[in-house]
């Protein structure tokens, strides 16, 4: 008789949040900026992005910062852009990701997550 244990693994601190607690995500607009390719306009690059908050407390500051979180965002994607989006390439997010967080790096902010992300003729 063969017999299967299955164990998982939560992270530090994981324990201390009840199962019942709303997650703490602040949801951007969606941002779309202009692909451009040498001198002319190639298509749209758009990505939606979504701020988790330490906690209800953070989550209160983020969203009382939330023209600045766009900006600075809405400044990486155009840049983003520029340097590594095609219409005929797929993006990659993971890469988009990590721009993302560090620009937004914040001791409110414990994770930039995308939601939505293309780039179109």
């Amino acid at each position: 008789m063969l017999s299967l244990t299955a164990v998982t693994a939560e992270p530090v601190g994981a324990r201390t949040q009840t199962a019942h607690e709303p997650p703490q995500v602040l949801t951007m607009k969606p941002i779309v900026v202009p692909i451009v390719a040498s001198d002319r306009l190639d298509g749209a690059f758009r990505v939606t992005v979504v701020l988790a908050a330490a906690d209800e407390g953070a989550l209160a500051r983020l969203t009382q910062r939330l023209p600045e979180l766009r900006a600075t965002s809405l400044g990486e994607a155009i840049e983003f852009s520029r340097l590594h989006a095609s219409p005929q390439m797929p993006v990659n997010a993971v890469q988009l990701r990590h721009e993302l967080a560090t620009a937004l790096h914040d001791s409110d902010v414990a994770s930039v997550l995308i939601t939505e992300v293309s780039a179109t003729a």
